[in-house]
């Protein structure tokens, strides 16, 4: 007498193998997707950071150089700029390519220490350059300039910013590549200004 067999209810291990190899293959590909996302949102986030920053940095010094009631003065190596008698802003661009701001007394006040001073965002070197400039070099200079019709007297404020790295984190080759000037990368971005004060009077004071 012949009994019907009865169907399994059970699955197979080759069965269970191909599920069990479905899903790992489906949980890689969820992390590949989601590691790429946040690689790119955290790429993203960093330009926009090191950006803004940029923005603060000189938008500040050129509010500082239009309000300025003196000349401003390039001192040890530090950038001051006068708004009061007994208040100037000073800027210092240290050797690790970071920069810090600090406000003193009057411009020939002691110079603050480092340790007084405000550091911005970048700490790490992300400035390649910050450099500053004007349309007299000396007092010499500066008397035939105004002397010139239609002479404006302007200030030039520059940087070079590594734009999408962190300077800690690359090569020593890298980083020497990078910090020479006038090369080329596109990770490496320009930013200036040219400023023109608001305020004359002293620099009308000093052609005397």
């Amino acid at each position: 007498m012949n009994k019907e067999r009865r169907p399994k209810s059970g699955i197979t291990l080759l069965e269970l193998l191909v599920s069990i190899g479905m899903i790992v293959l489906l949980s890689g590909t969820i992390y590949k997707v989601l590691r790429s996302v946040h690689k790119t949102f955290s790429h993203a986030r960093n330009k926009l950071d090191i950006l803004q920053t940029t923005r603060v940095i000189m938008s500040g010094i050129r509010n500082e150089l239009r309000n300025a009631i003196e000349k401003p003065q390039v001192i040890n190596g530090r950038l001051n700029i006068p708004l009061e008698l007994d208040r100037t802003v000073q800027y210092y661009f240290d050797d690790d390519r970071r920069l810090f701001r600090v406000v003193k007394g009057e411009i020939n006040a002691a110079d603050p220490d480092v340790s007084e001073m405000h550091p911005f965002m970048f700490d790490d070197g992300q400035i390649l350059e910050f450099a500053y400039d004007s349309s007299y070099k000396d007092s010499d200079a500066f008397v035939e300039s105004e002397l010139t019709l239609n002479s404006k007297v302007w200030f030039k404020v520059s940087m070079r910013i590594l734009y999408t790295e962190k300077f800690n984190q690359l090569s020593a080759k890298e980083k020497e590549e990078l910090l020479k000037i006038g090369g080329k990368d596109p990770r490496v971005r320009s930013f200036f200004m040219m400023i023109t004060p608001r305020k004359v009077n002293w620099l009308l004071q000093a052609t005397q």
